[in-house]
């Protein structure tokens, strides 16, 4: 067969049916807002980098097509996290068995926060530190031992 009368190649004939908007379901410039705006920034900041007047941010932000991307990246964000659960306990584990007191103390501290054993005063500040609870888990073992 001559290459004149060959059809086109298979990659080119599975996009073929792909419209626009398919492939770029929005404009770049309202992804940077988006992209912005998920990562905590103000709507006058938003407003500031990007160029955009602040109500043109808000009238972005509130589209079907940016909504759709936001719950989509929070979905993604979430699925990450969730695969890393285990990595991080893992990390912690190993942490608390390491042969350097720091690297113990610090992964006795991450444990106990997400266990909810540390208590705040009044003020906002910690009451009780990794290093106390180590200090009284060894005085108990101590005791128990003895």
């Amino acid at each position: 067969m001559s290459v004149l009368t060959s059809s086109a190649p298979d990659k080119y004939n599975m996009r073929r049916h792909l419209k626009r908007s398919d492939v770029n379901p929005i404009d770049p410039r309202y992804f940077f807002v988006i992209s912005l705006h998920m990562s905590g920034r103000k709507v006058k900041e938003i407003s500031e980098l990007s160029g955009f007047a602040e109500s043109t941010i808000y009238d972005i932000l509130s589209r079907k097509e940016s909504i759709q991307i936001r719950q989509q990246i929070l979905k993604n964000t979430q699925q990450e996290f969730e695969n890393l659960f285990e990595k991080v306990v893992d990390a912690v584990n190993d942490g608390l068995s390491d042969v350097e007191i720091g690297t113990r103390l610090n992964a006795a501290q991450i444990w106990l926060k997400a266990h909810g054993k540390y208590t705040k005063d009044e003020g906002g500040t910690i009451n009780i530190t990794a290093e106390n609870v180590v200090a009284q888990i060894l005085m108990q073992a101590k005791e128990g031992s003895a």
